[in-house]
């Protein structure tokens, strides 16, 4: 059942120890060719070794004290990921002896790094623009990443897993990475002529799968990561690829940008695109765009938002209102239906405070009977509810690449069916409540402040996702057609005229 937790975790380079019982070591199948020997016995650690930095599989009389410290390291050190731990049940119920005080891991600091040459270069282009993943806030950069965009002064585009580093209206933002963004990111990286990517792995899902397509008018591109095997798909032949870690990387680079503060204006470039993101304001806004908007105003400074895959999250992606305090988490690398309750089950147990889900008709039936933990827990839960009663993402895949025939995501096919979520809810003791129009949310806005599960079920029949442009297309000239004159109007802006 951890299997995909795991491979969530690997993806998203997110540590933990996962630690599984399984069958007396006499018991395990080893060298025998037949399919299983003890009873519910799996070969687990060599199914989760292509997804974890290390497996263990721990045997009688291993030094586990050291063990847990080795696997801890590993988690932490480098590029982070998880470590798996399978334990046989005897091996569980050995009595051992330890030192009453655990003394905390040490982990190694970071070596130091130079990157005053990098944003050198940076900071003399004309068009610069960072491009900033998840790897930031996954080290606790957010901050000093924040600090280092104030003082640099040129434009951000997040990724998916970046898209909350900075909050909405922050003059340098702009949208996220990928072919389900809005528009606005693709204009800028159809234009831009230096960029510096941070704490990303650079996927195709972010970058499209023509890499011609991807920066055309670039004259250098800089990739900072420090897991070498990145660099094994080159992307750019203007690429240049910087192995450091992305700590040493933060302080060096703020610390020069203290230095060159006020040398470089790119004020004619930044106003540019702050102009384009207006006139693309209210473009391909659908009615799941504006109800994740609208319920996102809604919720407190600090607050912690869960997506779960499909629609519903590139609502959430392209349309929450992020503040200042707010933190957004999803399946990126996996991609996962269901992610997005337990997550915030997780968030909750650790916080105490209201985490936030946004959630589709279909991932929220791969995890539902978590409602009954959430409600028994009295988790301070709530639960934003899409239901379309259809698996709308999976239709547009199937519309685009398989002359719409559309099977197993539809009602009308008779072989995908939703079910009355709201009663659901109640039925495991959450206050549940069904809505179908954005305005109503606002009578619950004391329930979704409060510190008890909430449930909101949205009944609606839209399932499109906008603009919805593949491979790193022209973003003015593909998805739905745009306004009469409103490309010209952005080619002249982005052209300086």
């Amino acid at each position: 059942n951890a299997l995909t937790g795991l491979a969530n975790a690997w993806f998203d380079s997110i540590p933990l120890m996962l630690i599984s019982g399984q069958v007396n070591t006499k018991d395990k199948r080893r060298e025998y060719s037949f399919r299983q020997f003890g009873f519910q016995e799996i070969q687990a650690v060599p199914m989760a070794e292509p997804i974890v930095k290390k497996a263990y599989d721990i045997e009688l009389g291993m030094d586990y004290v050291n063990l847990f410290d080795e696997a801890y390291k590993i988690a932490f050190t480098g590029r982070k990921g998880p470590v798996y731990l399978d334990f046989p049940i005897n091996v569980g119920r050995e009595i051992i002896e330890v030192d009453d005080v655990i003394v905390p891991v040490e982990l190694e600091s970071p070596a130091p790094f130079d990157a005053a040459p990098y944003i050198d270069q940076l900071m003399a282009a004309k068009k610069p623009i960072i491009i900033a993943g998840g790897g930031i806030k996954q080290l606790g950069l957010r901050e000093e990443f924040r600090k280092l965009v104030n003082l640099l002064q040129i434009p951000v585009v997040p990724t998916m897993p970046g898209v909350d580093l900075l909050p909405t209206g922050a003059p340098f933002r702009v949208g996220f990475l990928g072919g389900t963004a809005r528009r606005e990111a693709g204009i800028v990286l159809k234009n831009t002529d230096f960029v510096l990517s941070l704490g990303t792995r650079m996927c195709n899902k972010a970058i499209g799968y023509n890499h011609d397509d991807f920066i055309p008018k670039a004259t250098k591109f800089i990739r900072v990561d420090l897991d070498t095997t990145e660099f094994e798909r080159q992307l750019k032949d203007c690429e240049e690829d910087v192995v450091a870690d992305l700590t040493s990387f933060m302080r060096s680079a703020l610390e020069h940008a203290e230095k060159i503060k006020g040398m470089h204006d790119h004020s004619h470039w930044v106003n540019a695109v702050v102009e384009m993101q207006k006139l693309m304001e209210r473009v391909d806004m659908t009615f799941g765009n504006e109800l994740v908007k609208h319920f996102t105003e809604l919720i407190p400074e600090k607050s912690f938002i869960t997506l779960d895959v499909g629609n519903n999250m590139i609502y959430g992606e392209q349309s929450a209102v992020i503040k200042s305090e707010t933190r957004v988490y999803e399946s990126a690398g996996l991609g996962s239906m269901g992610y997005s309750i337990p997550a915030a089950m997780g968030i909750a147990v650790g916080t105490r405070v209201p985490t936030y889900v946004v959630t589709g008709d279909g991932g929220a039936q791969m995890n539902i009977q978590e409602l009954n933990t959430i409600s028994k827990k009295h988790l301070p839960v709530k639960v934003l509810l899409l239901n379309n009663h259809v698996l709308g993402h999976i239709i547009l895949f199937q519309d685009h690449y398989l002359e719409h025939r559309r099977t197993a995501t539809t009602e009308d096919g008779d072989d995908y069916y939703s079910c009355d979520f709201a009663a659901i809810a109640k039925a495991y003791g959450i206050r549940s409540y069904k809505i179908r129009n954005i305005e109503e949310l606002d009578q619950y806005k004391i329930e979704l402040n409060d510190s008890e599960p909430l449930l909101i079920e949205v009944e609606f029949e839209d399932c499109s996702m906008l603009p919805n442009i593949h491979g790193g297309l022209d973003p003015l000239t593909n998805g739905p057609e745009l306004p009469e004159g409103l490309p010209d109007k952005v080619i002249d802006i982005m052209k300086g005229k």
